[in-house]
């Protein structure tokens, strides 16, 4: 995965969190990123995590409501925004929030696709998105967990255009998605009995680190979980953790290659 200007590609995630200060605590904690909030008050308590290097690697906010859980979303960039909510409503998906602009920054919609899978699109203007992917502490991966990779195969392709190439890996059949052949993330079916029946349909966040098994257990010493526990895959290793409000996201170590 690269940073790309490619309308459909991935540029941007944000967490949204009832304890915005606990998790920029966690965070900086965890991967060293330094959390600041937006001074403009229009932004609502907004803020950036940037990396240790200072490039952006994702935002961060306060939930807009009680029943709202603590959650990352992807955001996928579009040229625009309207268009792409219009194909989402006419391929069976809905739209939670907007389409509506973002101060000077750009345009945004929340969207779920038809298994409730959330996800956001982004028309930049002066904010364009990450400043680093695909380094350690950066993300590096989207995959999408849902009980019906075929529905959902159709949907993406039918609202962003993306190339979707089958695998079959040890753990099954898997799908990797594209844009223009470029790959950034892919698709796990969850119908097994592998995964629990009540798990729902996401969207789950990678992000490269030099060491999985370090990052899982310095994560329960912040007080976040290990939802599943570090596993030697293909790609590497990995571990898919929690944070301490609950929002789950996943950690890799790449093999060497």
């Amino acid at each position: 995965m690269k940073i790309s200007k490619t309308p459909s590609a991935p540029c941007w995630v944000d967490l949204s969190t009832p304890d915005t200060d606990g998790a920029r605590l966690f965070y900086e904690g965890l991967f060293g990123w330094r959390g600041e909030v937006v001074p403009d008050p229009r932004a609502g308590g907004y803020g950036m995590f940037a990396g240790p290097g200072g490039a952006l690697v994702g935002g961060f906010g306060p939930t807009r409501s009680p029943k709202q859980p603590a959650a990352w979303l992807p955001y996928f960039q579009s040229a625009g925004v309207d268009a792409v909510v219009a194909r989402v409503k006419g391929n069976g998906g809905s739209v939670v929030a907007g389409p509506m602009g973002v101060m000077e920054q750009g345009k945004l919609a929340v969207c779920q696709d038809p298994a409730g899978a959330a996800f956001g699109l982004w028309q930049p203007v002066k904010h364009p998105g990450f400043g680093v992917v695909n380094e350690p502490v950066s993300v590096c991966w989207f995959e999408l967990l849902t009980r019906d990779p075929a529905g959902s195969e159709d949907f993406y392709q039918s609202i962003l255009g993306w190339g979707a190439r089958r695998r079959h890996l040890e753990q099954g059949e898997y799908t990797e998605w594209s844009v223009d052949a470029e790959t950034f993330g892919g698709m796990l079916d969850t119908a097994s009995d592998s995964f629990p029946e009540e798990l729902p349909a996401h969207w789950m966040v990678y992000l490269a680190v030099a060491d999985a098994d370090a990052t899982a257990a310095r994560c329960k010493e912040l007080g976040g979980q290990i939802l599943v526990h570090p596993t030697t895959i293909e790609p590497g290793r990995f571990s898919v953790l929690a944070d301490p409000r609950g929002a789950s996201f996943a950690v890799i170590t790449y093999a060497a290659r």
